[in-house]
């Protein structure tokens, strides 16, 4: 039985999925997904609270679920890269899903919220080396810092007309990681 709920699952995420390459998010409604499913809403609503929800299961499906088992590894640098080729993999989706008007329930939010709690729980894991006088950069502070970065990053480049490859964003972020932006500027 647990199987074919899953498959249901599945199905009307699946269908969601295909709403999203073809029609603003804005403008999907349950009818919309359970319709190209083939079921009627209130088997929706057995899998899923709403349409945002159906959202945040495919970003763990898709993405946060394989960047995870390498954070749990030990591979923080590996899970950049992993979380690159994940998005990219469906870029278009992905694409489709950074345009959704900004909220509470945005995918900008909900990708901000697991890059934060990914970043802090890093910190809080390996601790904060920074001189001790600068009392204010506490661990949410320097997660805070990083994640808008990142989010910042990841948004414009999966809104860019431009081919950057997973790999280039990967290696571009952990460059600005490693140097400051006093660096990066020619003098």
């Amino acid at each position: 039985m647990e199987n074919k709920r899953d498959l249901t699952k599945e199905l009307l995420a699946d269908c969601f999925h295909e709403l999203m390459l073809t029609t603003s998010f804005d403008r999907i409604t349950i009818k919309m997904i359970t319709n190209e499913a083939g079921l009627i809403r209130p088997t929706f609503y057995k899998h899923f609270q709403d349409k945002y929800e159906v959202l945040e299961w495919i970003f763990k499906v898709d993405v946060t679920d394989s960047v995870d088992l390498l954070l749990a590894n030990g591979m923080e640098l590996d899970a950049i890269v992993m979380f690159c080729r994940c998005l990219d993999k469906d870029r278009k989706f992905y694409r489709r899903a950074c345009q959704m008007e900004p909220g509470p329930n945005s995918f900008e939010q909900l990708l901000t919220r697991y890059i934060f709690n990914t970043f802090l729980n890093l910190i809080e894991r390996f601790g904060i080396r920074a001189d001790k006088q600068y009392t204010f950069l506490t661990e949410k502070v320097v997660a805070t810092y990083y994640t808008y970065g990142l989010v910042n990053t990841i948004r414009d480049w999966l809104l860019s007309d431009e081919e950057t490859s997973a790999e280039e964003i990967a290696a571009s972020y952990k460059y600005l990681l490693s140097h400051s932006v006093l660096d990066l500027v020619t003098k």
